[in-house]
């Protein structure tokens, strides 16, 4: 009986809760006070493909697909039509120091990440990097994605190539830090 009365207590004060909260976030939303937009990236490996996603200015992102067999990073963004129009490619092997034909079963991670460039190079490129890691070396590659977002919007298909920005070698030789 007690457990009946607590289970129809629990239910009623979700359903109050729930209540509250939207009525929170409506109010809120009357008063012209802005809520947080959260954004997040996404990264997942399967067999030998790596994909993930990164922010490549405040209203859009990418999707950029790594090949474990051939060390192809290929990528793609949307435009507003929903077509693939502006596409990159690059292959890793070599910035990672693979020599070609000696790739045996590669185990690779992609991850996307945030950047802010100055100069010139903030008016060319999105506002991410990705980072590919040969996880038998650590050696890790990190690539800028060239952007021109008036030319992304002309609906007429780009294709680009992604830029090396710099490699580093946890367990030293020549190349960049960590």
């Amino acid at each position: 009986m007690i457990a009946k009365h607590f289970l129809t207590a629990a239910a009623a004060t979700v359903v109050v809760a729930t209540a509250f909260l939207a009525g929170s976030v409506v109010t809120r939303e009357a008063a012209g006070l802005r809520l947080p937009v959260a954004r997040a990236a996404s990264s997942l490996a399967v067999g030998s493909f790596a994909v993930c996603t990164a922010p490549i200015d405040m209203t859009t992102e990418g999707v950029f697909i790594l090949d474990f067999e051939t060390g192809d990073l290929s990528g793609g963004v949307l435009s507003s039509a929903g077509k693939f129009t502006t596409t990159y490619r690059y292959n890793v092997l070599k910035d990672l120091g693979f020599k070609p034909g000696q790739v045996k079963e590669p185990k690779f991670l992609l991850v996307p990440g945030r950047v802010a460039f100055s100069g010139n190079a903030g008016n060319r490129m999105a506002q991410a990097a990705i980072y590919v890691t040969d996880a038998g070396t650590g050696v890790t590659a990190a690539y800028g994605i060239p952007w021109n977002a008036q030319q992304a919007t002309a609906g007429k298909p780009v294709s680009g190539e992604l830029v090396l920005l710099d490699v580093a070698r946890p367990r030293g030789g020549a190349g960049g830090a960590p």
